[in-house]
């Protein structure tokens, strides 16, 4: 049931959220919460197309079944919503809600009547409990048994090949970030930075030589990672898994050169954190940069030179490029990268790779190109997400790799 209200009070109701601390920080969620009160104000019910162009900027080519992004949003924004109203909107006299499949906005009444209905409540508490438990399991048994059908189908797609199969032991690399200490002989006044254009020793070195004041700079002696960098882990650690294949976890800064000439590798991490897996792109079709983060590769067809930037701040709204490379290691081992500017694109491509609907995708891409699947490859993909954190993700370019081609 709608509450009737002057428009007064609509924007006195809309103006208590966005400048709450749950939407303080959120612009985004701020300006699209003020879209759809507005909209329903002026009894104009916002349209999807219009959201995506209104709030979001995008151009006459939006697609909605493409791009995900007001659905995204709208989504996270009911949350955020259910989150204010469960602490500083607990006295709300009035509620905005927005109904599921629906971007119009209802002004509802709260209920505070609690004390009256806690007889009723607890009686009705168990069994609500032993109900949502039993749902719980079941919708777990449903979510896992998907999950495993999932990671087996994709054990078995062609584009892994032999990955499973060949008896030789999995590695999975986790790349960290160049981190050194501005090292005051006292722990608790040590300074700990990190620079975009520092990564490795030999730049590091160089970044010292510049300033005699970074004379006693250091390098941190342990590896250091952002927040979402480990999110991609749990796809690959399914696969692995289902594939009932033993494999062992290091972070980049600790690769041997035993590690490339004895085991399957998986690289997962940004550029940035390439470290010894830096030197096989002397050997790609590709060629990338870091500050500012940027890539190019020549397009065969048209002969020319193609450049690929990163778009947007990646705490907000952007479009992240990633790679992913199979390529042939020493001693007939295999490699896998996936690598990109920021956890979006990474997280994207894993997933890209771990998912039967998407690797089946990319047989067809590859059929399309090839008339068959290569052994090895690199493709680039373009990540669109927010603060780091993906919500589509497509192929841009393939290229195939020759099994005799040498990064070593």
């Amino acid at each position: 049931m709608t509450f009737t209200l002057n428009e007064k009070e609509y924007r006195e109701s809309l103006n208590r959220i966005v400048t709450s601390k749950t939407f303080a920080h959120s612009q985004v969620y701020q300006d699209l919460l003020s879209y759809l009160v507005e909209a329903t104000i002026r009894n104009n019910p916002p349209k999807e197309f219009a959201i995506a162009s209104e709030v979001f900027h995008k151009g006459q080519d939006f697609d909605p079944s493409h791009d995900t992004i007001v659905r995204v949003y709208v989504y996270n924004l009911r949350k955020k919503l259910k989150q204010y109203y469960q602490h500083e909107g607990m006295e709300d006299k009035i509620r905005i809600d927005i109904p599921k499949g629906h971007y119009g906005v209802e002004f509802l009444p709260a209920l505070h009547d609690k004390v009256k209905k806690g007889v009723r409540t607890s009686r009705l508490l168990l069994p609500l409990i032993l109900l949502i438990c039993t749902n719980l399991f079941f919708v777990y048994r449903f979510v896992k048994n998907h999950s495993d059908h999932q990671s087996k189908a994709a054990v078995q797609s062609p584009i892994w090949g032999n990955f499973f199969s060949n008896g030789i032991p999995k590695q999975i690399v986790l790349g960290d970030h160049f981190f050194f200490v501005k090292d005051s002989g006292d722990r608790e006044k040590r300074t700990i930075m990190r620079r975009d254009d520092v990564n490795s020793i030999q730049e590091f070195q160089e970044y010292k030589s510049e300033n005699i004041n970074r004379r006693n700079y250091v390098q941190l002696r342990y590896p250091m990672f952002p927040k979402n960098s480990v999110w991609p882990m749990a796809d690959l650690v399914a696969l692995l898994s289902c594939a009932r294949t033993d494999f062992s976890l290091e972070y980049c800064s600790n690769v041997k050169a035993s590690d490339f000439r004895d085991k399957d590798l998986m690289f997962v991490g940004s550029f940035h954190t390439l470290g010894a897996f830096d030197q096989t792109f002397r050997a790609s079709h590709f060629k990338y940069q870091v500050y500012p983060n940027g890539l190019s590769y020549k397009d065969e067809i048209l002969d020319t030179l193609i450049i690929r930037q990163e778009i947007g701040d990646p705490v907000f709204n952007h479009i992240d490029y990633g790679i992913v490379r199979k390529i042939p290691g020493p001693n007939r081992r295999t490699i896998f990268m996936f690598t990109s500017f920021h956890e979006t694109g990474t997280h994207g491509i894993v997933k890209y790779f771990t998912e039967m609907e998407t690797l089946n995708e990319l047989e067809g891409h590859f059929r399309d190109k090839f008339n068959y699947i290569p052994d090895y490859f690199e493709i680039l993909f373009q990540a669109s997400g927010y603060n780091r954190t993906v919500y589509t993700t497509k192929i841009e370019q393939i290229f195939e790799i020759d099994a005799d081609s040498v990064f070593w």
